[in-house]
């Protein structure tokens, strides 16, 4: 997607890299003090993601008053592909917790979008002293759609497009994860096409889907599902939705709304999965209004 940062928050000035076997891309922007709040923004799946793919126009609004982290998740983007036997969010979260450890930064604020919400889920349960506030958009895999069929409309148009990749699937699913269809313009879709086409640009995501779809046929999750830990979350949340996702409906917002301790959903109307560019300039004011709050007795 287009980016609209400010000089030196661009992609290739905010770029680092944790080399290793396991290496890790990133991007770094905003204060290197070490004393400003930290956010890590953790992006969603799909053909040609990335990190900042999802939230690089957003890096300016953020990068000011604090220090922004944004990494590739693994399999994803220039960062290390990783395997299916391990649980994703698990992996996910420890190369998370290995970036944030790389720049100093010991408790941030998560914001996650769809697979990335899965993931901040996933730190704020098994690692709750690094996180102190939590910003879930449509997150996925936290709580079934109670009324849409599984798989819904947008993740079934990522399978299909994986399956096949061709430049009309691409656009097909592009059109159900936006509400507003004008938001698609044609550089849009070529700079996705152009991402999603190289070579390997499917390959990852294609495997987790096929893992994840056998899961759901074989209806065997191992352990505890996530849906019944939703009420162990101590972390301020905000849940974000378009009104018209048709990735993760607005109806799977009502349990961890309910379950959450102390959570909170704002809804973009006429807005799809993409709610962080579809309505940026909201996105932003929301999100960093509620980052912003004074701290409570419980997060101090």
């Amino acid at each position: 997607m287009t980016s609209t940062t400010a000089p030196g928050l661009d992609r290739e000035g905010t770029s680092r890299t944790l080399d290793g076997p396991e290496r890790m891309h990133y991007h770094r922007a905003g204060s290197e003090s070490g004393t400003a709040p930290g956010v890590l923004l953790l992006h969603g799946s799909g053909p040609g993601v990335s990190g900042w793919a999802n939230f690089g126009p957003n890096v300016t609004a953020f990068a000011r008053e604090r220090t922004v982290v944004i990494p590739d998740q693994p399999g994803f983007g220039a960062s290390y592909r990783p395997d299916l036997t391990t649980p994703y969010m698990r992996t996910s979260a420890a190369a998370a917790l290995r970036v944030l450890d790389a720049e100093g930064l010991d408790r941030v604020d998560v914001v996650g979008n769809s697979l990335g919400g899965s993931v901040a889920v996933e730190l704020a349960l098994t690692h709750p002293d690094r996180v102190r506030r939590l910003v879930l958009m449509g997150p996925g895999g936290i709580a079934p759609p109670l009324l849409a069929p599984q798989p819904t409309e947008g993740i079934r148009l990522l399978v299909e497009f994986c399956e096949d990749p061709t430049r009309e699937r691409l656009v097909g699913w592009m059109r159900a994860m936006v509400g507003d269809q004008r938001f698609l313009t044609e550089e849009r879709i070529e700079e996705r096409w152009r991402a999603a086409s190289a070579p390997g640009g499917v390959d990852f995501v294609r495997d987790f889907y096929r893992a994840a779809m056998a899961a759901m046929r074989s209806n065997r999750v191992p352990g505890v599902p996530v849906w019944a830990r939703l009420g162990e979350i101590r972390q301020p949340t905000l849940l974000t939705y378009g009104r018209d996702d048709r990735v993760t409906p607005l109806e799977t917002a009502l349990h961890p709304l309910r379950a959450i301790r102390d959570a909170e959903l704002h809804v973009f109307g006429g807005c799809g999965h993409w709610a962080m560019q579809e309505r940026q300039v909201e996105f932003e004011r929301v999100v960093l209004e509620f980052l912003g709050r004074e701290a409570t007795k419980e997060e101090t």
